[in-house]
């Protein structure tokens, strides 16, 4: 009985140790079968278990944390592509992670042995005199390059630059006396006189216009870009009327003024009901009203107009685009005291300017434009203020918190991954949970526009601060990097972020504070063109508090008592930013 107890002692050590010395490993990046983008090197991050058994992907020895996690920077190659990684616990084991390295562009083979492609134009062109039309195309080297546009110009010589890199750049003004409708552009090689070698043409048609198109906004919030793939503009409601003379590539060009241009995506416009008109807009009256926050300014105007905000030195400019100033009257609110003037003037054939200065003292904490009924509405917030008074020093304060993405345990995932499988949804919110303790119990209103495990559009996100009438907004986020960027190139930590000016004392008040408390690299303070920052209405900054694809940082970023550090260190530089003053040596804290 005893020798049959002993055996079975033995053969479960035996299993145990079998088990232990097979260890695990778990790649939590890449996932199965991505498509990763055309680079030389990359990064894999993931987990083993028992973290201290010797561990290689690809015959290279990989560090590995404490806790099992790890993070590698490796060399892949284009095409089918496989991580080998071993584990030698006991017996190998071994896991294979497939992925795809995109190619680096290649002209497609056209006739014969020479290849050639167009590169740029990439559709349909519409274009007016004075124009220019870039052309690109790539293909073997060391060639005579040509193209060609129907009606306009034959053969027009390419250049290779750099000499011998394959790629070949032409150009073409188009002139007062070009007329052209559905024509073909082509690019071909020249191998002698008469003979022409490889050849492509654009899959579009080009078209030169007699006139400008007028076009109308047909959705909410249409972004007008600076270029093509540029950054943005402006943003415009729906039924604002624009003149479009050229598009290119699925993008319309819209001519704001004789000097300024942007670009709107094709499917976000459609012709407008009075196409033969070029769109004229007339200011009238403008008038004040003092409200509870701030001030409201109504200018009469017909109908919606393109419009770009500036904020200036304790003032804000209006620029009116398709615009006459035929304003008369200014009609100011005397129990108003946070405007101190306004002006409404001509700088442009059709464009005009509103400049609403502050009175002294009276700092612009938001604002927001809207079109009323044959009126356009500025709606400004003061800065907003708090008591100062402890133990409640924040008493009165809305505090929007967003805790950063949603959560989605499949791949892609919404935000980042940490090498033990943490989600940024996740800690984004247990630090947003502590945050919301902590402000709270300093008299603060706070409200979370994702409160568990719903799924929240990040365009909404704006709205729902706006709706709980927000008076401060912070975003939390923790990074990642890039596909092929090394994750190893330099420090990594925080970074705080903001986008327009009157975010900008908020932002330097929490970077602040981070810098001063945080055991992590500063990595700046910085301006940042995130859709959650600009929002117009309210101060609102995006905070990166870590890396999670790092595992000493997603093993902080798990930590109660780091969550804790960071809702402390953003509580500290709010205070800074309201000019608190320290807490006097006795008094309690105050109650939620």
């Amino acid at each position: 009985m005893k020798s049959r107890s002993l055996f079975s002692l033995f053969a479960l050590l035996f299993v145990f140790a079998g088990s232990v010395r097979a260890g695990e490993i778990r790649v939590m990046y890449p996932s199965e079968g991505d498509l990763l983008p055309s680079v030389k090197n990359t990064f894999i991050f993931g987990n083993i278990t028992p973290p201290a058994a010797p561990f290689y992907i690809n015959g290279t020895r990989i560090n590995v944390y404490r806790n099992g996690g790890f993070i590698a920077y490796l060399p892949v190659s284009e095409g089918d592509f496989v991580f080998k990684c071993e584990l030698l616990s006991g017996a190998t084991v071994t896991y294979l992670r497939k992925v795809r390295i995109k190619q680096s562009p290649q002209p497609r083979i056209s006739t014969g042995a020479l290849r050639l492609e167009l590169v740029s134009p990439a559709g349909d062109l519409d274009l007016f005199p004075g124009d220019l039309i870039n052309v690109q195309a790539a293909g073997t080297p060391g060639k005579r390059a040509v193209f060609s546009i129907n009606g306009l110009a034959g053969d027009v010589e390419m250049s290779e630059l750099p000499p011998g890199s394959g790629r070949y750049f032409g150009v073409y003004r188009v002139k007062d006396s070009d007329e052209a409708d559905n024509a073909e552009l082509t690019v071909r090689f020249k191998t002698g006189l008469f003979a022409s070698g490889a050849r492509a043409a654009l899959k579009g048609r080009v078209r030169i216009l007699s006139r400008p198109v007028v076009v109308e906004t047909s959705t909410d919030t249409v972004i007008l870009r600076n270029g093509p793939d540029s950054g943005y503009l402006m943003f415009l409601p729906r039924g604002v009327k624009l003149v479009s003379d050229g598009r290119a590539g699925g993008m319309r060009r819209i001519r704001l003024s004789s000097s300024e241009t942007g670009w709107v995506d094709e499917s976000k416009v459609a012709a407008a009901a009075d196409t033969a008109f070029v769109p004229q807009n007339e200011t009238g009256t403008l008038k004040f009203k003092r409200t509870d926050s701030g001030s409201l300014a109504s200018l009469a105007m017909p109908y919606p107009a393109a419009y770009l905000a500036e904020e200036r030195e304790n003032s804000l400019r209006l620029t009116l685009y398709y615009t006459k100033q035929h304003t008369n009257w200014v009609i100011y609110d005397s129990s108003d005291t946070f405007i101190r003037r306004a002006r409404v003037s001509q700088i442009g054939e059709n464009t005009a300017a509103v400049d609403f200065e502050f009175a002294p003292g009276s700092e612009l904490g938001g604002y927001e434009v809207s079109f009323g009924t044959r009126s356009l509405n500025v709606d400004f917030k003061r800065m907003p203020s708090v008591p100062g008074a402890w133990p409640r020093p924040l008493a009165g304060l809305r505090v929007v918190l967003d805790p950063g993405h949603s959560p989605k345990p499949v791949p892609p995932y919404d935000g980042a991954i940490g090498p033990m499988g943490t989600f940024e949804s996740q800690v984004n919110l247990a630090t947003a949970v502590k945050l919301r303790d902590a402000l709270s119990g300093l008299g603060a209103a706070v409200y979370l526009t994702r409160g568990g495990e719903e799924n929240v559009q990040l365009t909404d996100r704006p709205k729902i601060a706006k709706d709980y009438k927000g008076d401060i907004f912070i975003s939390l986020h923790n990074n990642a990097i890039a596909d092929g960027e090394d994750p190893f190139s330099q420090p990594r930590g925080f970074s705080v972020y903001h986008y327009h000016r009157h975010s900008f004392g908020l932002a330097r008040a929490v970077h602040d504070a981070y810098a001063k408390t945080l055991p992590l690299p500063d990595e700046g303070l910085r301006f940042g063109d995130y859709a959650v920052a600009r929002m117009t209405y309210m101060p609102a900054i995006l905070i990166e508090s870590a890396y999670l694809i790092l595992p000493e940082q997603e093993e902080m970023l798990n930590s109660a008592a780091f969550q804790q550090k960071l809702a402390d260190s953003i509580t500290g530089g709010l205070l800074d930013f309201f000019k608190v003053k320290p807490r006097a040596a006795g008094v309690k804290k105050g109650k939620k």
